[in-house]
């Protein structure tokens, strides 16, 4: 590896990169909040967190504003960073792949201590999985990326068009829907008490079985859009569509489109979310809900990747958002101080809140702890070059421990583009 490749430094990052970030971890907490707070069971179950009309409301709106639209934004970031990176690499003389490999190790490292010891709903492991496929890519040209990227977009929703048309045909045993809904009701409340109540090694224990079936569940289906997110970013990378944006003059700084799939993606999510609350699961039509959603997120993600380069467009909302681009700069930090600061509120070992916080709580905690990660990260980025998660993962990968501490002199200027 060329002594000369480093940490990329802060005046040679993209400003609203790191913006984009920021936003998509509250999005993140927002819809991990289920997760933290109740049995990932409920996901299946539709067991609903709380019983106002208020829980209700906000479980609505999480669907249809939050759940699967900011995984995507963060997956596509992923695959912007991983390939600006290895475009560093290059030019500075290494070997882009065998770095990379190395980096996406590590953070598996990461992902797998992250999942066993904190928090079962971990997606560094399987972004470090499916980043190591994505590097078969990386000498492959920007049209071809595209291609790939609608193959496997398509993979999901094909198959799941033949899973509603084979339960379409086998629709009628009611009673082996019954008792399977029993066996996992019974599974959400064994959930709910191991994480209220239970010992640290029970819940371990379960935590383990549970990431297990979550990674199951995730290989075999999200992993793929996750690896086409992964090459769209790799895409817009390889063409510089965001380094030429930011060459553009302000007010000509937009993305095509951003506006309609904006207000499309927002209509269509809602009459999803709706109809996905409504209808019967035994019902085949609710498996079609989920394939259309499956469009419509993404596009709602577009909506809201175009709306934030909308607003930096201007001086006055670039500076109003600058600690959000300070808690991107954070990510990993931020998302692992996350998982504990949650876990350590829900689970035995610290409130026991666990099963016992309403969807609209639950909403207002996950805004709260991102409001104060903002405020931290403004701070401790006026002391250090990265977060503490952040330097450790450098570290490891360039194999030497990186310098944390900021010059005196250059704290103030640490936030700036």
């Amino acid at each position: 590896m060329s002594h000369t490749i480093a940490p990329t430094p802060v005046r040679e990052r993209i400003d609203l990169l790191d913006i984009l970030r920021g936003f998509a971890l509250l999005g993140i907490l927002i819809v991990n909040m289920g997760v933290f707070s109740f049995p990932y069971i409920a996901q299946i179950t539709r067991t609903p967190r709380g019983d106002s009309a208020l829980d209700h409301t906000t479980e609505l709106l999480i669907a249809a504003l939050a759940t699967g639209k900011f995984y995507p934004l963060f997956a596509f970031l992923f695959g912007l960073g991983m390939w600006m990176q290895m475009e560093r690499i290059q030019a500075a003389g290494g070997s882009p792949g065998r770095f990379m490999a190395r980096r996406l190790l590590v953070l598996m490292g990461f992902g797998l201590a992250h999942a066993l010891l904190i928090w079962n709903g971990d997606i560094l492991f399987v972004y470090a999985l499916v980043g190591l496929a994505a590097l078969l890519f990386r000498k492959v040209q920007p049209r071809t990326l595209l291609i790939w990227a609608g193959i496997l977009l398509a993979i999901p929703m094909i198959f799941g068009a033949g899973f509603v048309a084979l339960g379409a045909l086998l629709s009628g045993d009611a009673s082996g829907m019954a008792e399977g809904m029993a066996m996992l009701r019974d599974l959400e409340q064994r959930a709910i008490e191991t994480y209220a109540h239970g010992s640290w090694g029970q819940i371990f224990v379960w935590r383990a079985i549970e990431w297990l079936v979550i990674m199951v569940s995730l290989l075999s289906g999200s992993a793929i859009q996750i690896l086409a997110l992964f090459l769209i970013g790799m895409y817009f990378g390889k063409r510089q569509i965001f380094q030429r944006l930011m060459q553009l003059p302000e007010h000509e700084r937009r993305l095509p489109a951003g506006g309609v799939c904006l207000a499309v993606g927002l209509i269509a999510n809602l009459a999803l979310a709706w109809q996905m609350r409504v209808t019967d699961l035994s019902s085949p039509l609710a498996g079609l809900w989920q394939i259309l959603t499956l469009i419509a997120s993404p596009v709602l993600s577009y909506g809201y990747l175009a709306l934030i380069v909308t607003l930096t467009r201007t001086e006055s909302w670039r500076h109003r958002l600058q600690p959000l681009a300070a808690a991107g700069r954070m990510a990993l930090s931020n998302y692992i101080t996350q998982s504990i600061i949650c876990t350590l509120i829900f689970y035995s070992y610290g409130l026991g809140l666990f099963g016992q916080v309403g969807a609209f709580v639950g909403l207002v905690i996950s805004a709260t702890i991102w409001l104060a990660q903002l405020g931290v990260s403004v701070i401790w980025l006026k002391r250090f070059r990265f977060g503490p998660m952040e330097w450790a993962w450098r570290s490891l990968t360039y194999g030497k421990l990186q310098t944390m501490a900021l010059p005196a002199s250059s704290g103030a200027a640490a936030l700036r583009p």
